[in-house]
C-alpha cells in the first residue's frame, strides 16, 4: 500500500539557514515512495531531517515532541505532498526516543513492582506471626487468608502479574510489536538502536509482513545492513553527491563490511570454529 506517493523539497539553492543547505546541495528536489522507502547515508546526511520534514508536511502523529525553528516551520511550508490514499489516523513517526523512553519506563514499573512485593512481603509476615488487633471485618479477613495461603499465593493475589525482565533488545523489539499495526503509514528514524543484529533481523521479517501483506507503507532512516535488505525496498543513498537510489549490496558502508567478512573468511570456516 501506498499513502505517501510523492515529497518535493524545496529546490531555491539560495537559502542559508537549516536546513536548507543540505538538500538543494545534494540536489535532492523529489522523492517518489513505494510500500518500504529507505534514506540511507552516514551521520549528518540528512536522514532524520528528512524524516521530520515529512512527519510535519504530513502532520502525522508523535510522541517525542521535535525541536525546530522559524526557518524549519517555514521550509516544511514550502515542501508539497502527494497523497494517494487518504492516510490513516493513527499512523506515526517513530524515533529512537520512543523506544528508548518505553525500555526506561518498562525498567521503572519493575522496579516499583519490587518494592509493592516487598511491601506485601512484610505485612504477610506480619498478619501472620504477629498478635493483630482485627479493628475491621477486612483485617480479620485478610489475616484468615493469610493463614491459608503461602507468600507467593499471597503476593500474586494483590499484585499485577509480573512483567519478565528483558533485556533491552527483546523490550525494544516488543515495543515494535506493539506499535506496528495493519494499514498505517510509519517513518521510522534509525530502528535499529537497541537492537542486536538477531532482533534486527525479526524487525526486518515484522516490516516485510506488514508491507506486503496488511496494507502498511514504511519510510524509514537507517544504516542497518539487515534493514538495507528489505526485498523491494527503494533505497536513496544521501551519502551520494548527487543522492542516487542504490541497490542495498552497492552501498558504501555495505562493501566495507562485504570486504571485512571476506578478509576475514578464513576465521569462519575452520573445521573448529562453533
Amino acid at each position: 500500500m501506498i499513502y505517501l506517493k510523492k515529497f518535493d523539497l524545496v529546490e531555491d539553492e539560495i537559502y542559508s539557514g537549516y536546513p536548507y543547505h543540505i538538500f538543494p546541495y545534494k540536489k535532492l528536489y523529489s522523492i517518489d515512495f513505494e510500500p518500504i522507502t529507505i534514506f540511507y547515508g552516514n551521520n549528518g546526511s540528512g536522514k532524520s531531517t528528512l524524516l521530520n520534514l515529512i512527519a510535519e508536511k504530513i502532520k502525522i502523529n508523535r510522541n517525542t515532541p521535535l525541536n525546530k525553528t522559524g526557518y524549519f516551520n517555514s521550509y516544511v511550508e514550502e515542501c508539497k505532498e502527494y497523497i494517494n490514499e487518504d492516510i490513516p489516523y493513527d499512523s506515526k513517526i517513530i524515533c529512537s526516543e520512543d523506544v528508548f523512553k518505553y525500555i526506561v519506563d518498562k525498567r521503572k514499573r519493575n522496579i516499583d513492582k519490587d518494592k509493592e512485593r516487598e511491601e506485601l512481603a512484610q505485612r504477610y509476615n506480619k498478619l501472620k506471626y504477629e498478635q493483630i488487633y482485627y479493628s475491621t471485618y477486612e483485617t480479620l479477613k485478610e489475616c484468615v487468608e493469610v493463614r491459608n495461603k503461602t507468600m507467593s499465593k499471597y503476593i500474586k493475589s494483590r499484585i499485577s502479574q509480573d512483567e519478565r525482565e528483558f533485556s533491552n533488545g527483546q523490550t525494544a523489539l516488543k515495543f515494535f510489536d506493539n506499535e506496528l499495526q495493519e494499514n498505517h503509514l510509519y517513518l521510522l528514524d534509525e530502528p535499529e538502536n537497541s537492537l542486536s543484529p538477531k532482533f534486527q533481523l525479526e524487525l526486518k521479517e515484522l516490516i516485510q509482513e506488514l508491507a506486503r501483506y496488511f496494507n502498511c507503507q514504511f519510510i524509514i532512516a537507517t544504516h542497518s545492513p539487515f534493514l538495507l535488505s528489505l526485498p523491494n525496498a527503494k533505497i536513496y543513498d544521501l551519502d551520494s553527491e548527487p543522492v542516487k537510489i542504490k541497490k542495498w549490496t552497492y552501498l558504501e558502508n555495505m562493501k566495507l563490511y562485504y570486504e571485512f567478512f571476506k578478509e576475514n573468511e578464513k576465521y569462519f570456516i575452520e573445521k573448529n570454529y562453533k
